[in-house]
């Protein structure tokens, strides 16, 4: 599936004629299809950025029905005439021409790809047809990668079978059903967007912040604080996991069976409760340290960061697994960004991103911290589980982050990272933060498989940073009561 992929990232080429025009700006978002002969259409969609007059770099993303690609691309435009070289994550090469109508704002001709070389397959040629979108869009991006990490848990033998307890899982692969974004107002409405057709497929060892999916959606001008995103009760996991003894099977009542199928793993469904046990659409809520002002016309870019390493639970009895759905909690992490995407980290107790016993029969990895960072050099959330309480936290403080007045909440949690390198935050009783319950630091790991300590100390107040809205200008003192080793997992 290389061929259409790599057939998809021609789309930049161009729409029109010969006659001589300005030079067009392809600064913007992009998405369109290409196609191959016998091949089922590509979807793809992309960032763009005009340089110097006449010319453009950027990124697509190919999302064929069993492959995802991720290229870079060059292209220069002469008169209304495109021509754009991409090179491709799988080693493929694709050369496009075509032409732009700048009218319309779309480009479209003819491709011709290049396989990559160990695939030994010829060139092929197709068409292709991109536009320029001026609606806002969410851009579906991989969590922390686990390629490394998987070393660091080491291996079983390939006839283990999983001890009996409560699992914490990795999908080898997965498909989440995303359907809405309510963005809560300032006046305390909530706007709900729909998402049409907003299925990632999630490949747990893909690279971390590689796009996975784009989906538009159509929010109306106003002044926003937050955003909920509907996610479907229904998970699709594929699992292989010779070393622990998991693997999925639809012929087996559970869906997990401790044996390999004939044939291999398949995708298989779950179904966990809705919300109040009732509905089949779970929110994923988080708070803005900013208001998000969405003017007349404007366009909104909202980075989702999913996250599938240990979100998957599952029992095992006696030899026999079965997927834990007794809580109304989607099976993913998801993190909604409207400042960007430049860095995540998952930092686990078990010391590895694979599939882990965990320590108890309810824990849910509730030792485990998520580290995002909107920019890389400082980070903007933290979820640390915390059971029966508020575990999030971002980099702020509640006294200047906008507030939800239907409800009174906001982010808060003054997280920051200082000088030392060690991170610190506040965790509060609800998100009023009129009383908090516990603040926490630890130092942040150099390179995946270092530990690191985590301490926190249960507290109903907790001092404001030095400077600024956040720890960053230095971590206050603590006198930890509780302690834990984490190891660096994904990243």
């Amino acid at each position: 599936m290389v061929r259409a992929v790599l057939v998809a990232i021609v789309a930049l080429a161009s729409v029109g004629g010969e006659a001589a025009v300005a030079p067009y700006d392809f600064t913007g978002h992009w998405t369109g299809t290409a196609k191959t002969p016998r091949k089922p259409p590509v979807t793809i969609s992309g960032d763009l950025t005009a340089g110097m007059p006449g010319a453009f770099t950027g990124v697509l993303t190919l999302v064929a029905p069993d492959e995802t690609t991720h290229c870079t691309v060059d292209g220069r435009q002469h008169g209304r005439r495109v021509t754009i070289a991409a090179s491709c994550d799988n080693g493929g090469r694709v050369r496009f021409k075509g032409f732009v109508d700048a009218a319309k704002s779309t480009v479209a001709g003819g491709i011709v790809w290049t396989p990559p070389p160990q695939r030994h397959k010829p060139r092929k040629h197709g068409t292709f047809r991109l536009g320029k979108q001026n609606a806002s869009h969410a851009r579906i991006l991989h969590g922390p990668s686990d390629a490394a990490a998987a070393m660091v848990g080491g291996f079983a033998s390939a006839s283990a079978m999983p001890a009996d307890g409560h699992w914490a899982l990795s999908p080898d692969q997965s498909r989440v059903t995303l359907t809405s974004l309510a963005f809560q107002g300032s006046d305390g409405n909530v706007t709900t967007a729909e998402l049409t057709n907003c299925v990632p497929t999630y490949v747990r060892d893909a690279a971390a912040l590689t796009s996975i999916l784009d989906c538009p959606f159509d929010v109306p001008p106003g002044t926003y604080v937050g955003v909920g995103v509907g996610v479907r009760t229904t998970f699709d996991v594929m699992l292989t996991d010779a070393a622990n003894g998991f693997f999925t099977d639809p012929a087996s009542p559970t869906g997990l069976s401790t044996t390999a199928p004939a044939g291999g793993s398949q995708f298989v469904s779950f179904v966990v409760p809705g919300p109040g046990g009732q509905g089949d659409v779970l929110t994923s809520q988080t708070f803005f340290t900013t208001p998000l002002v969405v003017s007349a016309g404007g366009t909104v870019t909202l980075d989702i960061v999913e996250d599938m390493i240990h979100t998957v639970f599952a029992n095992v009895s006696g030899a026999a697994a079965s997927f834990d759905t007794s809580l109304p909690l989607p099976a993913v992490q998801l993190i909604p960004s409207v400042t960007g995407a430049g860095r995540v980290e998952f930092y686990s107790p078990t010391g590895t991103a694979l599939d882990a016993l965990m320590p108890g029969p309810t824990d849910d990895e509730s030792g485990s911290v998520r580290v995002f960072y909107a920019d890389p050099s400082q980070p903007a959330y933290v979820f640390s589980p915390v059971p029966g309480g508020p575990s999030q936290a971002w980099n702020v403080s509640p006294a200047s982050s906008p507030v939800n007045p239907a409800n009174g909440f906001r982010a808060g949690g003054y997280l920051g990272l200082d000088a030392s390198g060690v991170l610190c935050w506040a965790l509060p009783a609800d998100y009023t933060y009129a009383q908090y319950s516990a603040i926490c630091e630890m130092s942040v790991a150099a390179a995946i498989g270092d530990s690191t300590t985590l301490s926190c100390q249960h507290v109903t107040s907790v001092p404001a940073p030095i400077s600024g809205d956040t720890y960053a200008s230095g971590c206050p003192t603590i006198t930890p009561d509780v302690q834990r080793t984490l190891t660096l997992v994904a990243r």
